[in-house]
């Protein structure tokens, strides 16, 4: 017989403590359950980049490393300066989780994720109930299918690996489109005394750490310990036998350039929105999954665009990648491009949340 893991029902129970569960967490005030398979801000994937005003929102502005006013594509033969309209930057992922898991009214509990059954999480400690289930379990959505699934299209998947060195770096973003990882990018995000270095494939390739060490090579580096994993994109269903799916469970990282975290937390941010209507008692299931629904259809025009731009990436040499680089840096091009870039998911509030520990 299964154990139940606990005798009382929550009101939402929310399976991954990442960006999109922490962030939905903060918009909650019931009993809610988060799940995670690691200790709260273990188990890093990202590169930790993101507009500061997300971090801001998630009330983790004590974990900032380093802010980037701009953004510098390089190509062998060219370098490209992109001013931000917004400052970005790169912070740790352990004091983010720490401080965003403290606005919350959330309990945590380490415990694996197998599947959903019925209102049901199973985990690897037994079964916990909730009325209202979140799936932010990232490119696996284990409560909306799990990865065998047809739910989870692997073709729509990118992976990337990291490491992190001590060493003096210029500041800003900085992205390498190089011929060390031709169907991607490399990238070096400084942050504070040290760099985050990485690789990514485009088309899902994982044998990056051959691509990796060639790229330090330019920097004259040698590998340390790596993270890294795959990044979803192509926006899946965002509510799934009433489940509400976010993040990189939902597909919600961002093709073209891999950026997650902000997509995640404001699809966080609406996901615990529209379901504490429902605990209030304002609106019923129906009417916050089509909301769900709606809001994240308004972003589809957006990301096949970003879409039709990384299959460009692929196709297009590196000497034209360089003059696209080039051009985009002109003020009304890149005016253009980052207003369409930041509008994805930009209407989900980020207003503070109340410190509760």
């Amino acid at each position: 017989m299964t154990a139940i893991v606990s005798d009382a029902t929550y009101d939402v129970v929310i399976a991954g403590a990442s960006f999109a569960g922490l962030a939905a967490a903060q918009r909650l005030h019931g009993r809610t359950l988060l799940l995670d398979k690691a200790p709260l801000g273990d188990n890093q994937t990202s590169a930790c980049g993101a507009p500061r005003s997300t971090v801001r929102a998630m009330g983790a502005e004590a974990s900032i490393q380093q802010v980037h006013d701009a953004l510098v594509l390089h190509t062998p033969r060219r370098e490209a300066l992109w001013p931000l309209p917004e400052p970005f930057c790169t912070f740790d992922y352990r004091r983010f989780c720490e401080l965003a898991f403290a606005r919350t009214a959330a309990e945590f509990r380490q415990a694996t994720v197998v599947r959903r059954n019925g209102h049901s999480v199973l985990t690897g400690d037994g079964e916990v109930a909730g009325r209202l289930l979140v799936d932010a379990t990232g490119w696996r959505a284990v409560l909306a299918g799990g990865p065998a699934s047809g739910y989870v299209n692997r073709r729509m998947m990118a992976f990337g690996i990291e490491t992190e060195i001590a060493v003096d770096f210029p500041p800003g973003l900085h992205f390498y489109f190089l011929p060390e990882v031709r169907d991607g990018y490399a990238w070096a995000f400084p942050c504070g005394e040290t760099v985050r270095f990485g690789v990514l494939s485009y088309l899902g390739r994982t044998k990056l750490g051959d691509g990796l060490s060639r790229f330090l090579a330019r920097f004259n580096l040698q590998m340390r310990e790596i993270h890294g994993g795959y990044l979803a994109s192509g926006l899946r269903a965002p509510v799934v036998d009433n489940v509400f799916v976010a993040g990189d469970a939902s597909g919600q990282c961002l093709p073209l350039t891999g950026e997650g975290i902000r997509t995640a937390v404001l699809a966080g941010f609406r996901v615990g929105e529209l379901l504490q209507r429902v605990l209030d008692g304002e609106a019923t299931f129906a009417q916050a999954a089509a909301d769900y629904t709606a809001f994240t259809a308004d972003a589809r025009r957006r990301f096949r665009a970003l879409t039709w731009g990384n299959i460009a990436l692929l196709l297009m040499p590196l000497r034209l990648t360089g003059a696209a680089a080039a051009y985009l840096s002109r003020p009304g091009p890149l005016s253009g491009f980052m207003r369409h870039y930041l509008g994805i998911f930009a209407d989900a509030s980020p207003a503070p949340s109340p410190v509760l520990r």
